[in-house]
């Protein structure tokens, strides 16, 4: 029986070790003080809905004031104390909104802030939703993308990460496509290096979002493929047809004369988007072509 009660208990530690020992998501802004010059303040935006400004820095804080989501606000002050909460990491942030003063926790305001090309007064904003441990032990990223308009949310998005650092988002327009108003990109870095590993496209029309594709390559030390979008505009394209441009590069080759050979092959597919969704256009047949590719870094 005791030597159950061990095995039990090392189990319990081995759990707690790969939960608690890998890097708590943290969310940190830079701070506005006095030294500051006018134009170099930076302002920040809310990131989630009806949030307490505080009279101190926790969640047992006097409720000073209700927020609206995309609230424009100065960060003048960091706090000594930080709180985990969702999995997020953050300290609280004494803000400035007009002439109203408090706190608010860092995970509540946004990573990134930018707006709609269609309309004026539609604006995005972007940070992280959550992070879980699986049943791997590895930290599960979720991110969140949300619109607003005049202080009302319109829509909400819930996705995928592979880091917990803020993913490299940019607003691309409608790029010629029929019924969207503006394709939002994230770029998905590799966990294993510090390069690309794909694209993230959502589509925003209609006040909803709909996550369209996740192009996320593959590369080991003998096959890589990368894949990527050809939209109408890119190329006076046809309209509403995208195209997805797939290399594969197969570096198990032999070489001739000091010359390395990598057989790269270039797989194009079509894609017809009838305004609420992409599915692969029967009628138009994929090419495949092979691209012969010369290194000479032997």
């Amino acid at each position: 029986m005791k030597n159950l009660k061990n095995s039990i208990l090392v189990v319990l530690l081995f759990a707690f070790v790969k939960i608690f020992g890998q890097t708590v998501p943290e969310v940190n802004f830079a701070v506005t003080d006095s030294t500051t010059a006018i134009e170099d303040v930076s302002y920040e935006y809310l990131l989630a809905h009806r949030v307490y400004l505080r009279e101190n820095p926790s969640k047992k804080g006097k409720k000073l004031a209700v927020l609206d989501i995309g609230t424009k606000l100065i960060v003048k002050e960091k706090s000594e104390n930080s709180d985990i909460i969702n999995g997020i990491k953050s300290n609280w942030y004494r803000v400035s909104i007009g002439a109203d003063e408090g706190w608010i926790w860092g995970g509540l305001i946004a990573q990134k802030t930018f707006g709609s090309q269609a309309y004026h007064d539609v604006k995005f904003v972007y940070g992280l939703a959550s992070v879980k441990t699986n049943e791997e032990g590895i930290l599960e990223h979720k991110h969140q993308l949300r619109a607003f308009k005049n202080g009302v949310q319109i829509d909400k998005i819930v996705f995928n990460g592979h880091e917990s650092v803020p993913l490299e988002l940019k607003n691309i327009g409608n790029k010629g496509l029929f019924n969207v108003e503006d394709i939002i990109t994230l770029n998905i870095p590799n966990t294993k290096s510090n390069s690309l590993a794909g694209k993230m496209y959502i589509f925003w029309n209609n006040g909803k979002f709909t996550n369209v594709a996740n192009l996320v390559g593959y590369s080991d030390a003998s096959y890589t493929k990368t894949e990527s979008f050809v939209f109408p505009s890119d190329m006076e394209g046809i309209k509403s047809t995208i195209i997805l441009n797939t290399i594969i590069t197969n570096h198990n080759v032999s070489t001739e004369n000091n010359i390395v050979k990598d057989n790269k092959k270039l797989i194009t597919s079509f894609y017809k988007w009838d305004g609420y969704k992409l599915a692969k256009k029967v009628a138009s047949p994929t090419i495949a072509e092979d691209i012969l590719v010369y290194n000479s870094d032997f």
